[in-house]
């Protein structure tokens, strides 16, 4: 079921607009932010053409312009919000520059499954700092449908960060892997939205909330669980570590390259 997809739907600009416009759509469709789930796909094949370049910054600033008009649209175009939200989107975009880092050391083993451990562990690193209350996590797309993350209440509430980008990374390998459409894998995308759902509405437990974590890492008092209490965001603190030796295992490789 893999069809040759056109060379135009593959050039950098025409990503960029697709990821741009998926991604504000997403964020502007908040009471049904169904397009968040394929937005990352494009951004992810331009990695592709970024990661072979020797410049470090080639094809990465349509990366940053999508992210800062998604995250532009995520403040409803809130003018006073614009310096935070640029510096937030150039931070994100370190997640595709550090894999296409990694990859220049470690090679094809390492998998595009590395961005969505930069990005979490960078989604970790503000939670931890002064500004969090600013900070935009991608999971805040799905706010106003608190009923489909009851599951957090195991994961934390950046496992809906993870679940988001996971389901685009196989948008991405059923649409611009290879420059070609799989259908199995577009329908292996389908369930990883829909089961999720489907099991959230079948707990009883209310999902962990925005407020909620923040509360919990600013040391306030807050009204969770003690299971949450004492796991706090095992997700995004696990890949905060993974990819801190993912850096550190690069640098390594790369240092020994040029002995």
């Amino acid at each position: 079921m893999a069809k040759k997809n056109s060379d135009l739907f593959h050039h950098a600009w025409i990503l960029f607009a697709l990821a741009a416009v998926l991604l504000s759509a997403g964020w502007l469709m908040k009471p049904f932010p169904i397009l968040i789930f394929v937005g990352f796909a494009p951004l992810f094949a331009i990695t592709d053409q970024a990661k072979n370049h020797i410049s470090p910054w080639n094809r990465f600033e349509l990366i940053l312009l999508a992210l800062a008009l998604s995250f532009f649209a995520a403040v409803f175009y809130n003018s006073s919000s614009l310096v935070f939200v640029f510096a937030q989107a150039i931070t994100f975009t370190l997640a595709f520059v550090g894999y296409s880092f990694a990859y220049q050391s470690l090679g094809s083993r390492l998998g595009k499954f590395t961005i969505i451990f930069f990005w979490l562990a960078l989604e970790y690193i503000f939670l931890k700092l002064p500004w969090t209350d600013q900070t935009i996590f991608l999971a805040d797309v799905l706010k106003l449908q608190p009923n489909w993350l009851n599951w957090t209440y195991h994961f934390g509430y950046l496992g809906a960060s993870l679940w988001i980008l996971c389901v685009n990374l196989i948008f991405y390998k059923s649409f611009f892997y290879k420059k070609t459409f799989n259908g199995y894998l577009f329908f292996l995308a389908i369930l990883m939205i829909a089961t999720p759902i489907v099991i959230s509405y079948q707990i009883e437990t209310d999902g962990i909330s925005r407020e909620q974590m923040i509360a919990l890492y600013s040391q306030k008092t807050i009204e969770s669980t003690d299971l949450y209490s004492k796991r706090g965001e095992l997700v995004a603190r696990t890949t905060a570590w993974i990819s801190v030796l993912i850096i550190l295992l690069s640098i390594v490789k790369n240092q020994t390259r040029k002995k």
